[in-house]
Protein backbone atom coordinates (compact mmCIF):
# COMPACT_ATOMS: atom_id res chain seq x y z
CA UNK A 1 0.00 0.00 0.00
CA UNK A 2 1.38 3.32 -0.85
CA UNK A 3 2.32 5.82 1.67
CA UNK A 4 0.98 8.65 2.20
CA UNK A 5 2.33 12.21 3.69
CA UNK A 6 2.84 15.81 3.97
CA UNK A 7 3.02 16.01 0.30
CA UNK A 8 0.35 13.71 -0.92
CA UNK A 9 -2.32 15.21 -2.96
CA UNK A 10 -5.24 13.92 -5.04
CA UNK A 11 -3.17 14.45 -8.38
CA UNK A 12 -0.39 12.47 -7.05
CA UNK A 13 -2.03 9.71 -5.73
CA UNK A 14 -4.19 9.73 -9.36
CA UNK A 15 -1.21 10.86 -11.56
CA UNK A 16 2.33 11.57 -12.37
CA UNK A 17 4.16 14.51 -13.10
CA UNK A 18 4.54 13.59 -16.43
CA UNK A 19 0.89 12.67 -16.82
CA UNK A 20 0.29 16.89 -15.92
CA UNK A 21 3.07 18.04 -17.59
CA UNK A 22 1.19 16.16 -21.24
CA UNK A 23 -2.26 17.59 -19.61
CA UNK A 24 -0.62 21.21 -20.02
CA UNK A 25 0.86 21.03 -23.08
CA UNK A 26 -2.70 19.79 -24.56
CA UNK A 27 -4.09 23.24 -23.02
CA UNK A 28 -5.10 22.29 -19.68
CA UNK A 29 -4.23 25.79 -17.59
CA UNK A 30 -0.90 25.05 -14.96
CA UNK A 31 -2.63 25.51 -11.58
CA UNK A 32 -3.40 22.89 -8.86
CA UNK A 33 -7.39 23.48 -8.91
CA UNK A 34 -6.84 22.19 -13.03
CA UNK A 35 -5.19 19.47 -12.58
CA UNK A 36 -6.62 18.18 -9.82
CA UNK A 37 -9.98 18.56 -12.54
CA UNK A 38 -7.77 16.87 -15.09
CA UNK A 39 -6.62 13.88 -12.75
CA UNK A 40 -10.68 13.68 -11.83
CA UNK A 41 -11.84 13.61 -15.54
CA UNK A 42 -8.85 11.16 -16.90
CA UNK A 43 -9.57 8.36 -13.74
CA UNK A 44 -13.33 8.81 -12.74
CA UNK A 45 -15.41 5.53 -13.71
CA UNK A 46 -18.38 7.61 -14.14
CA UNK A 47 -18.70 10.09 -16.70
CA UNK A 48 -17.84 13.61 -16.03
CA UNK A 49 -19.76 16.45 -16.33
CA UNK A 50 -17.71 19.52 -16.67
CA UNK A 51 -18.93 22.97 -15.21
CA UNK A 52 -17.25 25.51 -17.18
CA UNK A 53 -18.07 28.88 -17.96
CA UNK A 54 -14.66 30.06 -19.23
CA UNK A 55 -14.58 26.60 -21.43
CA UNK A 56 -10.61 26.10 -20.52
CA UNK A 57 -11.69 22.77 -19.59
CA UNK A 58 -13.39 21.95 -22.59
CA UNK A 59 -10.71 23.19 -24.74
CA UNK A 60 -8.50 20.62 -23.13
CA UNK A 61 -10.86 17.54 -23.51
CA UNK A 62 -11.09 19.00 -27.27
CA UNK A 63 -7.14 19.06 -27.80
CA UNK A 64 -6.72 15.55 -25.79
CA UNK A 65 -9.15 13.52 -27.88
CA UNK A 66 -8.18 14.94 -31.34
CA UNK A 67 -8.85 12.32 -33.86
CA UNK A 68 -11.37 10.21 -32.04
CA UNK A 69 -14.70 12.71 -30.53
CA UNK A 70 -16.95 13.78 -31.44
CA UNK A 71 -18.83 16.89 -30.55
CA UNK A 72 -22.76 17.36 -30.09
CA UNK A 73 -25.52 18.79 -28.37
CA UNK A 74 -28.43 17.64 -27.07
CA UNK A 75 -31.43 18.59 -29.31
CA UNK A 76 -29.20 17.79 -32.50
CA UNK A 77 -30.38 15.26 -35.19
CA UNK A 78 -27.07 13.88 -35.62
CA UNK A 79 -26.86 13.74 -31.48
CA UNK A 80 -28.75 9.85 -31.49
CA UNK A 81 -27.02 8.29 -34.82
CA UNK A 82 -23.21 9.89 -33.19
CA UNK A 83 -23.21 8.33 -29.88
CA UNK A 84 -24.39 4.82 -31.53
CA UNK A 85 -20.99 5.43 -33.49
CA UNK A 86 -18.96 5.97 -30.71
CA UNK A 87 -20.56 3.89 -28.37
CA UNK A 88 -19.82 0.90 -31.31
CA UNK A 89 -16.49 2.60 -32.37
CA UNK A 90 -14.96 2.70 -28.56
CA UNK A 91 -14.73 6.74 -29.47
CA UNK A 92 -15.28 9.52 -27.48
CA UNK A 93 -18.45 11.99 -27.50
CA UNK A 94 -18.69 15.61 -25.75
CA UNK A 95 -22.16 16.94 -25.45
CA UNK A 96 -21.68 20.42 -24.59
CA UNK A 97 -23.31 23.40 -23.37
CA UNK A 98 -26.18 21.46 -21.45
CA UNK A 99 -28.91 23.09 -19.06
CA UNK A 100 -30.17 21.27 -16.36
CA UNK A 101 -32.58 18.85 -17.57
CA UNK A 102 -30.83 16.36 -19.62
CA UNK A 103 -33.07 14.44 -22.04
CA UNK A 104 -34.11 10.93 -20.58
CA UNK A 105 -33.18 8.96 -23.32
CA UNK A 106 -29.99 9.46 -22.15
CA UNK A 107 -30.44 7.53 -18.54
CA UNK A 108 -29.81 4.48 -19.34
CA UNK A 109 -26.43 5.71 -20.89
CA UNK A 110 -25.43 7.80 -17.62
CA UNK A 111 -26.21 4.60 -15.85
CA UNK A 112 -24.49 2.60 -17.44
CA UNK A 113 -27.14 -0.15 -17.72
CA UNK A 114 -24.85 -2.24 -19.54
CA UNK A 115 -27.07 -5.58 -21.01
CA UNK A 116 -25.07 -8.26 -21.51
CA UNK A 117 -25.60 -10.88 -24.57
CA UNK A 118 -23.81 -13.65 -26.13
CA UNK A 119 -20.67 -11.90 -25.15
CA UNK A 120 -21.43 -8.63 -26.21
CA UNK A 121 -22.13 -6.27 -24.25
CA UNK A 122 -25.01 -3.82 -25.11
CA UNK A 123 -27.14 -0.18 -23.66
CA UNK A 124 -30.68 1.01 -24.26
CA UNK A 125 -30.84 4.27 -26.12
CA UNK A 126 -34.05 5.13 -27.24
CA UNK A 127 -36.42 1.82 -28.48
CA UNK A 128 -33.07 0.50 -29.65
CA UNK A 129 -30.37 -1.74 -27.82
CA UNK A 130 -26.51 -0.19 -29.11
CA UNK A 131 -23.16 -2.36 -28.46
CA UNK A 132 -21.21 -0.76 -25.88
CA UNK A 133 -17.49 -0.96 -26.28
CA UNK A 134 -14.99 -0.54 -23.15
CA UNK A 135 -13.15 2.37 -25.07
CA UNK A 136 -16.25 4.16 -25.51
CA UNK A 137 -16.21 7.49 -23.56
CA UNK A 138 -18.85 10.16 -23.01
CA UNK A 139 -17.91 13.40 -21.62
CA UNK A 140 -21.04 16.43 -21.07
CA UNK A 141 -20.32 20.15 -20.44
CA UNK A 142 -22.56 22.79 -18.86
CA UNK A 143 -21.38 26.58 -19.48
CA UNK A 144 -23.50 27.80 -16.28
CA UNK A 145 -21.45 28.76 -13.17
CA UNK A 146 -24.01 27.85 -10.80
CA UNK A 147 -26.03 24.72 -12.05
CA UNK A 148 -28.81 22.89 -10.14
CA UNK A 149 -28.98 19.11 -10.86
CA UNK A 150 -31.47 16.89 -9.39
CA UNK A 151 -29.41 14.11 -6.87
CA UNK A 152 -30.06 10.99 -8.97
CA UNK A 153 -28.73 12.80 -11.93
CA UNK A 154 -25.28 14.05 -9.33
CA UNK A 155 -25.19 10.04 -8.31
CA UNK A 156 -24.46 9.08 -11.84
CA UNK A 157 -22.04 11.66 -13.23
CA UNK A 158 -18.57 12.89 -11.35
CA UNK A 159 -18.90 17.36 -11.01
CA UNK A 160 -16.05 18.85 -11.77
CA UNK A 161 -16.41 22.54 -11.56
CA UNK A 162 -13.13 24.09 -13.43
CA UNK A 163 -15.26 27.54 -13.09
CA UNK A 164 -11.73 29.47 -13.10
CA UNK A 165 -10.71 31.02 -9.13
CA UNK A 166 -8.79 33.85 -7.89
CA UNK A 167 -6.03 31.23 -6.96
CA UNK A 168 -6.09 29.55 -10.00
CA UNK A 169 -6.21 32.40 -12.46
CA UNK A 170 -3.15 33.68 -10.40
CA UNK A 171 -1.11 30.70 -11.00
CA UNK A 172 -1.96 30.17 -14.98
CA UNK A 173 -1.00 34.07 -15.00
CA UNK A 174 2.35 33.14 -13.20
CA UNK A 175 3.11 30.46 -15.52
CA UNK A 176 2.60 32.30 -18.34
CA UNK A 177 4.69 35.44 -17.18
CA UNK A 178 7.14 32.64 -16.42
CA UNK A 179 7.32 31.56 -19.77
CA UNK A 180 7.68 34.94 -20.99
CA UNK A 181 10.03 36.38 -18.88
CA UNK A 182 11.96 33.66 -18.12
CA UNK A 183 11.88 30.85 -21.06
CA UNK A 184 15.10 29.03 -19.80
CA UNK A 185 13.62 28.49 -16.10
CA UNK A 186 10.09 27.03 -17.97
CA UNK A 187 12.00 24.95 -19.81
CA UNK A 188 14.96 23.76 -17.16
CA UNK A 189 12.07 23.04 -14.87
CA UNK A 190 9.98 20.99 -17.90
CA UNK A 191 13.43 19.26 -18.15
CA UNK A 192 13.56 18.14 -14.41
CA UNK A 193 10.32 16.88 -14.32
CA UNK A 194 11.13 14.54 -17.48
CA UNK A 195 14.43 13.28 -15.78
CA UNK A 196 12.17 12.99 -12.67
CA UNK A 197 9.93 10.62 -14.67
CA UNK A 198 12.37 8.32 -16.15
CA UNK A 199 14.52 8.11 -12.88
CA UNK A 200 11.37 6.54 -10.86
CA UNK A 201 10.12 4.49 -14.00
CA UNK A 202 14.24 3.18 -14.06
CA UNK A 203 13.98 2.79 -10.14
CA UNK A 204 10.51 0.37 -10.70
CA UNK A 205 11.97 -1.09 -13.05
CA UNK A 206 15.26 -2.43 -11.25
CA UNK A 207 13.46 -3.27 -8.27
CA UNK A 208 10.82 -5.45 -10.08
CA UNK A 209 14.16 -7.20 -11.79
CA UNK A 210 15.57 -7.86 -8.04
CA UNK A 211 12.06 -9.54 -7.35
CA UNK A 212 12.11 -11.95 -10.69
CA UNK A 213 15.80 -12.98 -9.93
CA UNK A 214 15.16 -13.60 -6.30
CA UNK A 215 11.85 -15.75 -7.24
CA UNK A 216 13.66 -17.40 -9.85
CA UNK A 217 16.57 -18.36 -8.15
CA UNK A 218 17.59 -22.36 -7.37
CA UNK A 219 19.22 -23.56 -4.80
CA UNK A 220 21.14 -21.55 -2.11
CA UNK A 221 21.44 -18.18 -3.34
CA UNK A 222 24.08 -17.27 -1.00
CA UNK A 223 26.53 -19.42 -3.58
CA UNK A 224 25.18 -17.96 -6.36
CA UNK A 225 28.04 -15.73 -7.62
CA UNK A 226 26.18 -14.72 -11.14
CA UNK A 227 22.62 -13.48 -9.25
CA UNK A 228 24.68 -11.72 -6.26
CA UNK A 229 26.66 -9.45 -8.44
CA UNK A 230 23.53 -8.67 -10.35
CA UNK A 231 21.66 -8.02 -7.29
CA UNK A 232 24.86 -5.12 -6.59
CA UNK A 233 24.66 -3.87 -9.48
CA UNK A 234 21.02 -3.08 -9.34
CA UNK A 235 21.27 -2.33 -5.74
CA UNK A 236 23.73 0.77 -6.77
CA UNK A 237 22.02 1.31 -10.12
CA UNK A 238 18.89 2.39 -7.71
CA UNK A 239 20.63 4.39 -5.03
CA UNK A 240 22.74 6.25 -7.86
CA UNK A 241 18.63 7.05 -9.41
CA UNK A 242 17.57 8.09 -6.18
CA UNK A 243 20.12 10.14 -5.65
CA UNK A 244 19.75 11.98 -8.66
CA UNK A 245 16.06 12.22 -7.82
CA UNK A 246 16.72 14.07 -4.76
CA UNK A 247 19.34 16.34 -6.71
CA UNK A 248 15.95 17.02 -9.54
CA UNK A 249 14.04 17.98 -6.15
CA UNK A 250 16.58 20.92 -4.86
CA UNK A 251 16.92 22.14 -8.18
CA UNK A 252 12.65 22.19 -8.82
CA UNK A 253 12.69 23.52 -5.35
CA UNK A 254 14.96 26.53 -6.18
CA UNK A 255 13.26 27.09 -9.78
CA UNK A 256 9.94 27.45 -7.61
CA UNK A 257 11.56 30.20 -5.62
CA UNK A 258 12.63 32.05 -8.12
CA UNK A 259 9.49 31.84 -9.64
CA UNK A 260 7.40 33.67 -6.83
CA UNK A 261 9.41 36.61 -7.35
CA UNK A 262 6.55 37.29 -10.24
CA UNK A 263 3.94 36.38 -8.22
CA UNK A 264 2.63 40.26 -7.46
CA UNK A 265 2.28 40.01 -11.32
CA UNK A 266 -0.01 37.57 -11.81
CA UNK A 267 -1.88 38.55 -8.49
CA UNK A 268 -2.41 42.07 -9.89
CA UNK A 269 -3.47 40.39 -13.24
CA UNK A 270 -5.94 38.02 -11.29
CA UNK A 271 -7.46 40.95 -9.44
CA UNK A 272 -8.03 43.06 -12.51
CA UNK A 273 -10.08 40.10 -14.25
CA UNK A 274 -12.54 39.31 -11.10
CA UNK A 275 -12.76 43.27 -10.79
CA UNK A 276 -13.71 43.33 -14.68
CA UNK A 277 -16.03 40.53 -14.38
CA UNK A 278 -17.58 42.25 -11.61
CA UNK A 279 -18.65 45.64 -13.31
CA UNK A 280 -22.14 44.36 -14.36
CA UNK A 281 -22.78 44.56 -10.40
CA UNK A 282 -22.85 48.40 -10.37
CA UNK A 283 -25.60 50.19 -10.92
CA UNK A 284 -25.96 53.22 -12.77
Amino acid sequence: MRQLDATTTVVTLIATEADVAGWNSQGLPRDPVSSENGAIVTASTRWPLMIDPQLQGVAWVKARESGRLQVQRLGQTELIPGLRSAMAGGTTILIENIGEQIDAVLLPLLQRAILTKRDHQYIALGDDEVEYSPGFRLVLHTKLSNPHYPPELQAELTLVNFTVTPLGLEDQLLSLVIRKERPDLAARKAAVIHQANEFKVRIKQLEDDILVKLSTAEGDITEDRALIEGLESAKQQSLDASARLSEGKEISTSINKTAERYRMVAKRGATIFFLMNSLHCIHT
